[in-house]
């Protein structure tokens, strides 16, 4: 009778074991010190798969420009997605990086969400106006390169000090980038209106404005962004928001 008591208290023992071990490795998982204690590793480990994504995206443009459809648009999203895979390999350190999870939630789905537009099933909003609207699109992707050269090395998703960037689009707005990417995809939705990409647009929105909000909040803790932001009274867009 002894024996199968020590068994079962041995079994209780090692799930108690088992049930810390796990609970152990999912805290040390979820908080975000565990990913940055390691920065020199991380940063070149983000770099090389974000610079991935984006070389990928220039390949995608430079096989489209053997349509004549949309060629100019094409070549300036070609030049920006080329910019932004060299940037993400330059990029220098962080200062200081946010580890708050909702902070790398909002950022990562404000970047990537716009890749949930679709084409099929679209149609122009008003067709007398489709060129108008490709115009936009076209002039809107070059500033975004522009902004992204301007930007630098010092270009991120997640929140982090690289440096405080008070010239070029940052002297007119806080947030240029965020600016002109929405004014791409209102061209994109005017010419591939549809009620997913609606829908995928007012998302975008919302993240984009909680993304600049929680990068704000960050950057605050620097006393030279808070002499940026009394200089800079505009987040979007000059004199209205």
């Amino acid at each position: 009778m002894p024996k199968p008591k020590l068994t079962m208290m041995s079994k209780e023992k090692t799930n108690s074991f088992i049930q810390i071990s796990v609970n152990f490795a999912m805290l040390k998982l979820s908080d975000l010190k565990v990913w940055t204690k390691y920065p020199y590793f991380w940063h070149w480990a983000v770099n090389v798969a974000v610079a991935s994504v984006w070389c990928y995206y220039a390949y995608q443009g430079l096989m489209n420009l053997s349509t004549k459809a949309y060629f100019v648009w094409n070549i300036a999203m070609l030049f920006r997605n080329t910019s932004l895979t060299l940037l993400f390999l330059l990029r220098r350190p962080s200062r200081l990086t946010s580890q708050r999870p909702r902070d790398w939630f909002v950022a990562i789905a404000g970047t990537f969400v716009t890749y949930l537009y679709a084409t099929k099933g679209t149609k122009p909003v008003f067709p007398p106006l489709e060129s108008a609207a490709y115009v936009v699109m076209v002039v809107a992707a070059f500033l975004s390169a522009v902004g992204v050269v301007n930007l630098g090395r010092s270009f991120g998703i997640v929140p982090a000090n690289r440096g405080i960037k008070t010239k070029g689009f940052y002297a007119v707005v806080r947030h240029p980038l965020y600016s002109v990417y929405m004014l791409h995809d209102i061209g994109w939705n005017f010419n591939c209106f549809s009620a997913r990409n609606l829908c995928v647009f007012v998302l975008y929105c919302l993240l984009t404005y909680g993304r600049a909000k929680c990068e704000e909040r960050f950057l605050k803790q620097d006393p030279a962004y808070q002499e940026y932001v009394l200089k800079t009274r505009y987040m979007f867009l000059p004199g209205i928001m």
